[in-house]
Parts: structure tokens; sequence; C-alpha cells
């Protein structure tokens, strides 16, 4: 039996029929929702993600069509990224390896898309950037201080990407733990299993991602 046929199985031991997963988290006409909710579930919950979600969606009545540049006048008018965080989001939990509220990365991030010779600034441009092969939006993304390349390929993800995975620890660690192995598989090997085993099980990429990601991911 082969690692992918290994990892199928247990997938669907864990997780049964994947017509019943459900649909992956996707904001198609909001960027300024990908770029929260990915921010918030870099090495953090499911259940905090959500969370803050819902927060923003309760202060912005327009939230689930806002752009990037709606989501910085937002920030904005509540005082800048760091008021914004603690009396807005109320999550004030920081980017890894980084002392920065998470807002403040997103700020940043969503300033250099709109900055760019074809400005990205909302999620059909980010697709449309990502369908082109422009790199330009990529890099300006993973130029914020406290993001990484899980940061671009949840919020790409999240925009409907619908063949990125981002492997982060726990899927990792989930992997691992199906294929009887005591390391963690590592990034790429890691994303070519999880592309393989979303092939043989007739889903997305990136829905595959998130129901192990969901299981594995603490409950706060």
């Amino acid at each position: 039996m082969t690692d992918v046929d290994l990892l199928v199985k247990a997938i669907t031991q864990d997780f049964g029929d994947p017509s019943t997963w459900g649909a992956p988290v996707e904001f198609r006409n909001s960027l300024a929702l990908c770029a929260l909710n990915s921010a918030y579930s870099l090495n953090g919950s499911s259940a905090a993600a959500k969370n803050v979600i819902a927060r923003y969606r309760a202060f912005r009545p327009t939230a689930d069509t806002d752009s990037g540049p709606d989501l910085m006048k937002a920030m904005d008018d509540a005082g800048g990224p760091a008021d914004f965080t603690v009396n807005v989001l109320r999550n004030e939990r920081p980017l890894a390896r980084s002392n920065r509220l998470r807002p403040e990365g997103v700020y940043d991030g969503l300033s250099l898309l709109a900055a760019l010779d074809i400005p990205v600034e909302t999620a059909e441009d980010l697709r449309t950037a990502v369908a082109k092969g422009n790199t330009a939006a990529e890099r300006a993304w993973l130029s914020v201080k406290g993001f990484g390349p899980l940061a671009w390929s949840y919020l790409i993800m999240n925009a409907g990407v619908t063949t990125e995975t981002k492997p982060d620890v726990m899927i990792q660690r989930y992997l691992a733990r199906a294929l009887g192995e005591s390391n963690k598989p590592g990034f790429e090997r890691s994303r070519q299993l999880l592309e393989l085993a979303a092939t043989k099980l007739s889903v997305e990429p990136r829905n595959l991602d998130r129901i192990i990601w969901q299981h594995e991911s603490p409950s706060k």
C-alpha cells in the first residue's frame, strides 16, 4: 500500500464520506475577509478565526464585499490597526516570531498590494493575479514581517484558488500519524501528499486541507 493509499484510508476513517464535508472556507467577494481570516488562522484555531470574522461583520455591514482599501479605511477610522485590534476584533494574539498585532501585518500587506503596478484591491484581483502567474502580489504579501508562505496560501485559498494547500504544522502532524511516521513529512512532501489524496477522493485540495486543519487545530 502506497503512502497516498494509507493517507486516503485514514482520511475516510477519520472524516467519513467527502460528500458530507461541506464547502471550503471562501470569501470570493471580500479581500478584507480573506486577509483577516488568513492572518488569524496562522498558528491559531478555527474558532478564533471565526470569531474575528463575526466581529468584523458586526462592525461592517458591507464586510462580505469589502475590498482591501475598505478594510484599511475601517482600521484608520477605528484609530489605526492597534485600536482596531483591541476594540473591534478583540483578539490581540501577535503574529508568530513577532510582537506585531495581526491587523498591523494585514494593513501593511493590503497597502503593498494596492500599490502594485497592477493593483490588487479585491478578491477578484487576487484570483486574476494568481491565474496569470503574476508573482508581484505574492512577493508583496510575503515581504510583510510576520508573514510567510502559509500566510500567502491561506490568503489565496480564502479568495477562491481551489488548488492551493497550506500544510502547516498541524496538518503535517496529522499526515505523520496517518502514515505511521515519527517525523513530520515537511512542507513540500505534505503538499504533494495532500494533492494526490485529494485527487483520489475527488475533492478540492483546499477542502481536504480544511477538514484536516479543523480537526487538528486547538478548540480555542
